[in-house]
């Protein structure tokens, strides 16, 4: 880990998105949004470059507050903020708003996580034997319809494949390692945890009643970075659904059972309050047809 013997240290410098074109198959209510994975990686980027020695595998109290959306250059400007104290080193995510005609200039924060100086990753929760297992009644949703109906990202961003199986329970997901211009030497394929987070959705669609994106969790601990061009597991269980946000654990693992990633306190919630809801095929009590 980074030398923290240097407590709060707080510094705040320009820095310029690069919007490959994979990144607009990323969309939300007709338009390109900045994805909260790819912003994970980004602080980690901008982490390793003030601190090469910090430790990228633990991340905690990652806040997704607020939507960024892309325009149409292949650069973006906006800024990183990096913060050093005794829980470890804190990257944000800002720009900046124009506002009163050029006269003012507003900082927006669009995300944040800590990357945390432990050194000994946790042991998982999990145990193996538990993550192809569903309690309950199951059904299982095609990823045609999933992508089609109840999440239409772009094609860059179709990541489950075959069939989601989803119970009470929770969700399991075959999800595809991605590819395009994606990085996964820092954190791992980005593609890899935004499908999950799209199994934890179409349950939220199906159990909640609503059309839930992440706006942030607990802790993450990547074991293994996911590979693009790799295969993977992803178990998706309720935590405490009874309102909002809804709050999901997941696990990641490879084809052998190998665990990849943990995620502990999945915050997901409807953002746009309403204006998306489920179609009414996938609600509970609703699914009379087999695909």
């Amino acid at each position: 880990m980074a030398n923290l013997s240097r407590q709060n240290i707080k510094t705040r410098f320009p820095f310029y998105l690069e919007i490959r074109p994979y990144l607009r198959d990323h969309f939300f209510e007709g338009k390109v949004v900045y994805p909260a994975v790819e912003t994970m990686i980004t602080l980690a980027q901008a982490v390793n470059s003030h601190y090469p020695q910090a430790n990228l595998r633990v991340l905690t109290q990652a806040n997704f507050s607020r939507m960024l959306t892309i325009g149409s250059a292949d650069r973006q400007e906006a800024q990183i903020e990096i913060a050093v104290d005794e829980s470890g080193i804190r990257a944000s995510l800002l720009t900046s708003l124009t506002i009163h005609n050029g006269a003012m200039k507003r900082t927006l924060e669009h995300a944040r996580v800590t990357f945390s100086p432990k050194e000994i990753l946790p042991e998982p929760l999990l145990s193996r034997p538990d993550t192809r297992k569903l309690a309950g009644e199951c059904i299982h949703v095609p990823a045609a319809s999933i992508y089609r109906e109840l999440i239409p990202f772009g094609l860059s961003y179709q990541n489950i494949i075959g069939d989601l199986a989803v119970s009470p329970d929770g969700a399991l997901a075959d999800i595809a390692g991605g590819s395009g211009d994606a990085t996964d030497s820092f954190l791992g394929s980005p593609f890899v945890l935004d499908a999950a987070m799209h199994a934890a959705c179409v349950w939220g669609q199906r159990f909640a009643g609503m059309v839930p994106f992440p706006v942030g969790f607990d802790q993450r601990i990547i074991y293994t970075p996911a590979k693009k061009g790799g295969f993977y597991l992803a178990r998706i269980v309720p935590v405490d659904t009874s309102r909002e946000p809804l709050i999901f654990d997941a696990w990641i693992f490879d084809q052998n059972g190998i665990l990849h990633e943990s995620i502990s306190g999945l915050r997901m919630r409807d953002v746009t309050q309403g204006r998306m809801l489920p179609p009414e095929w996938i609600k509970e009590g609703a699914w009379k047809k087999s695909f």
